[in-house]
């Protein structure tokens, strides 16, 4: 049984879309903002997961409805198979999902090597295993992407993030 592309986009969204609603329903758990008026550690989340569930909605819609705007006579609509780095519509799908599996390992591991640790490996790995990039610059990327997070939310912002059981990056000092 072959299931047609609309069926496999719709499905897609729409798991992306379950998953931003997770993502809002659990940063409103958190809270908003802490005494004193200062960004609460659900704001983020909450955000992100209600943004992300409004761009579901609207693909899925998107989707029902077709091409917003039809060709005009005599133009010939050719659908690319492949995008820009050459990959078909079935290896960006497998992608795709591969990302989404190793997200919820890097959320498994959060509890015991904390957020920052998680999420630095969660970068290293998609960059190397699935984006094909050498080591070294991956390392690289990881350790500036694990620093900006760390300045955002530690030091601007004072949220704190999970520890894990070594208790590294969850505090400023």
């Amino acid at each position: 049984m072959r299931v047609s592309a609309n069926v496999r986009e719709l499905a897609t969204w729409a798991v992306i879309g379950a998953l931003g609603a997770a993502f809002a329903v659990g940063g409103l758990g958190y809270g908003l903002s802490k005494e004193g008026g200062q960004v609460g550690p659900g704001l983020l989340p909450a955000l992100t997961g209600g943004l992300l569930l409004l761009t579901a909605l609207a693909q899925v819609v998107r989707t029902l409805l077709g091409s917003a705007t039809p060709p005009e006579s005599g133009e010939t609509v050719v659908a690319a198979e492949e995008d820009l780095d050459g990959r078909t519509t079935w290896q960006r799908t497998r992608i795709l999902w591969t990302v989404f599996g190793l997200t919820l390992v890097a959320l498994l591991l959060v509890s015991l090597l904390g957020f920052l640790a998680a999420f630095g490996l969660l970068v290293l790995v998609i960059s190397v295993a699935v984006e094909r990039r050498p080591v070294v610059p991956a390392l690289v990327i990881s350790g500036v992407a694990v620093a900006a997070v760390y300045a955002i939310f530690v030091l601007f912002l004072r949220v704190p993030l999970p520890g894990g059981v070594f208790g590294i990056g969850g505090e400023a000092g």
